[in-house]
């Protein structure tokens, strides 16, 4: 594992794999619902708005531009991080689409207030049916009896109160003040040299605070 830091202070590790002819690149943001502030969900819809829309793309354009090349995006949240997955062929043309529509999304986001309330009431329905999961219950109760007053105690996907509470804005402060470069740790694994996984992380990182 090659280590280094970026122009902007992300953290990046890379590892040169040539077996196959493809790269995955992971962004760690120290951005978890640790980070919620008392609005429990926060970290989870700010990263799942992510993709629905950024820069001059909706989110059926952003789907399409990813399939076109066959590459995957995803991002996902726990108690202590966000992540951003891409995974890419290495083939320049399609790396390049792949790499520009991911750039997009992290640096440009729109956060669409139809999409915003789309998922929001996709969010309320599967806490609804929570309910009825004795695991899901059981979980909550555990990490409330542990952690007590501590972020950890309070539900990464939030609760129907708190996510009915949440605004557009606070999504927009939440990725302003945890979506930056030196909040970040950037993972290459792939079948690029060093100097190809120095240009992609610069290219999605370059354009963040």
């Amino acid at each position: 594992i090659q280590t280094w830091q970026s122009a902007k202070g992300a953290k990046v590790l890379y590892v040169y794999a040539p077996q196959l002819p493809m790269v995955d690149v992971r962004i760690v943001f120290d951005a978890g619902s640790a980070r919620d502030d008392g609005k429990s969900g926060l970290a989870m819809m700010t990263n799942l708005l992510l993709d629905h829309g950024a820069g001059d793309l909706n989110t059926d354009q952003i789907v399409e531009r990813f399939d076109n090349v066959g590459a995957e995006f995803s991002g996902s949240t726990d108690r202590d991080k966000a992540v951003i997955s891409l995974r890419s062929l290495t083939e320049k043309e399609w790396l390049d689409t792949a790499l520009e529509t991911a750039a997009l999304i992290l640096q440009k986001p729109n956060f669409v207030d139809a999409e915003f309330e789309r998922e929001r009431k996709r969010v309320m329905v599967s806490l609804q049916s929570q309910k009825e999961s004795p695991g899901s219950l059981a979980d909550i109760a555990f990490y409330e009896a542990v952690y007590k007053d501590h972020p950890y105690a309070t539900p990464s996907n939030g609760t129907e109160d708190s996510i009915s509470a949440l605004k557009r804005d606070d999504l927009v402060a939440f990725y302003r003040k945890y979506y930056v470069a030196n909040n970040a740790t950037v993972v290459v694994v792939g079948a690029v040299d060093k100097d190809q996984a120095s240009k992609i992380v610069e290219q999605l990182t370059g354009g963040l605070a």
